[in-house]
């Protein structure tokens, strides 16, 4: 059942294309800015969203359009920086003649909406990159689940051979060759991703983190007909308080649990991003073949960036020219709304997309 699942889920793609050599070569409206100036097809994108709802993007009125909420906006609203540097380092990557896999470490709290950005990357940064059509079918993903529990770190890599089996193949018995014959069904390169809370680490302890790239390194000898992009996601454990105003209230009256428990979430995560920053660091050559590279931590979303959102051709397709203003008015109430209950002058994603599909649907309301 579940490989039937991931089957249909990720069907082979038929016509190979011309790998892309470098980034946002497409001209046309922008669907969001990199750091370098290029911009993605807003075409491609706007079609992928009607794809996505069953619809035909030329068969739709603009009256419509202008009501159609495509699920993904609320998250396009920043990331760019992190977008800019995957998308610098994939291309390096896809410029290799022989297969090899990519590793991307991604990392932030978990109201950063992780997976969110994992769907981005694959629907609307990988396909731009690969200069893939709308039409065709979106990159493959397989989800290899991190084991919580094992004995040592020779029990955490036969879980995980086991982990990615049971993803591919519908079973625990891992076979490098019908895995091969599996993965060269696919023109273009495939995604693994898995997904590791910081409690798990602290309990673990870090080397888990360097079992897992030697796992991946191994795979560059297991898996030799397709290119892999492993995608490992680092979630920071974080205690949040309904309002940071009554936080001391909240201490006073016996909540001091609370209080102790969000220092030792602290003290984990920052043990775990020096973890990072000093594998960001190194050289990296001990993972080779591997092309490793750590994100810049995602982190909740200013105003500005939010208002440049708003700006974007994206949103103003959805809501019209006129409507605009209105919503740059709205932001500015939300931040301030947000600023006073919260103390801080950045919303996580999480929240964020929940406040503009709110806002988007206000202005977009029959």
């Amino acid at each position: 059942m579940i490989q039937e699942q991931n089957q249909r889920e990720s069907q082979a793609p038929q016509a190979s294309n011309q790998i892309q050599q470098e980034i946002g070569r497409n001209s046309g409206q922008n669907i969001g800015q990199l750091d370098n100036g290029q911009a993605l097809n807003f075409q491609n994108v706007q079609n992928i969203f009607f794809q996505q709802s069953g619809t035909s993007s030329s068969a739709i009125h603009p009256s419509q359009l202008k009501k159609e909420l495509p699920h993904f906006l609320p998250y396009l609203a920043n990331r760019r920086e992190q977008e800019s540097q995957l998308g610098e380092a994939f291309l390096k990557f896809i410029k290799q003649d022989s297969p090899g896999h990519f590793v991307c470490i991604i990392h932030g709290d978990e109201s950063q909406c992780h997976y969110n950005f994992l769907e981005r990357m694959r629907k609307f940064s990988l396909p731009q990159w690969l200069e893939l059509e709308p039409h065709q079918p979106i990159i493959p993903k397989y989800h290899l689940e991190w084991p919580t529990k094992f004995k040592n770190s020779q029990s955490l890599l036969k879980q995980l051979y086991k982990n990615l089996a049971h993803s591919l193949l519908g079973n625990d018995i891992y076979c490098s060759e019908k895995i091969n014959s599996i993965l060269s069904k696919y023109t273009h390169p495939v995604i693994i991703h898995t997904h590791l809370l910081t409690e798990d680490l602290d309990k673990q302890g870090f080397g888990s983190i360097d079992k897992l790239l030697e796992f991946c390194q191994q795979l560059h000898q297991e898996i030799i007909k397709q290119k892999l992009i492993i995608y490992i996601f680092i979630q920071y454990k974080i205690k949040r308080n309904k309002s940071k105003k009554t936080f001391w209230m909240n201490f006073l009256f016996g909540f001091g649990r609370s209080f102790f428990k969000q220092y030792r979430y602290q003290q984990i995560n920052k043990k775990v991003r020096q973890y990072l920053q000093n594998l960001t660091n190194s050289d990296l050559k001990d993972f080779q073949p591997l092309l490793v590279t750590v994100l810049s931590e995602l982190e909740g979303i200013n105003r500005g960036e939010v208002e440049n959102w708003v700006r974007s051709e994206h949103t103003k397709q959805l809501v019209g020219e006129d409507m605009i203003e209105p919503l740059i008015q709205k932001v500015a109430k939300m931040f301030a709304s947000w600023e006073d209950q919260e103390l801080s002058d950045t919303i996580p994603m999480s929240d964020l997309a929940e406040k503009l599909v709110e806002l988007l649907k206000s202005l977009t309301a029959v």
